[in-house]
């Protein structure tokens, strides 16, 4: 049980953020300030902000292997984040596909640099 609250609660942070910065976004598309291909952008870099910073944290408490860390972590998000699309939007293409492997891969990266930062 400790195990998955010591991955489960960077996922939790990663989800939160992920969906609070969403509405933040969905906000300003609806009053017109920012254009949807505007939104696709930032959202793709926020992401992989959010995910690298996830890993980075999840590196910093790792003691050893910080691209398993990160694996587990992206792993765990992205499990999260495809039940959610698959109860609200029941589709799957190459943007959501793109879209969870940049959590993979910033989660990976990040760990990896955290774990380094953490020695």
């Amino acid at each position: 049980m400790e195990k998955l609250k010591k991955y489960l609660k960077p996922t939790i942070k990663i989800v939160i953020i992920s969906v609070l910065y969403l509405a933040l976004l969905t906000l300003l598309s609806h009053t017109g300030i920012l254009s949807l291909t505007t939104i696709t952008k930032i959202n793709f870099s926020l992401v992989a902000l959010i995910s690298f910073m996830g890993g980075v944290h999840k590196g910093k408490k790792a003691s050893k292997k910080g691209y398993l860390e990160g694996l587990k972590l992206g792993g765990i998000a992205i499990m999260i984040l495809f039940v959610l699309n698959i109860l609200f939007y029941r589709t799957f293409n190459l943007y959501v596909f793109l879209y969870y492997l940049v959590i993979l891969v910033g989660s990976i990266i990040g760990s990896m640099i955290g774990i380094n930062l953490h020695r």
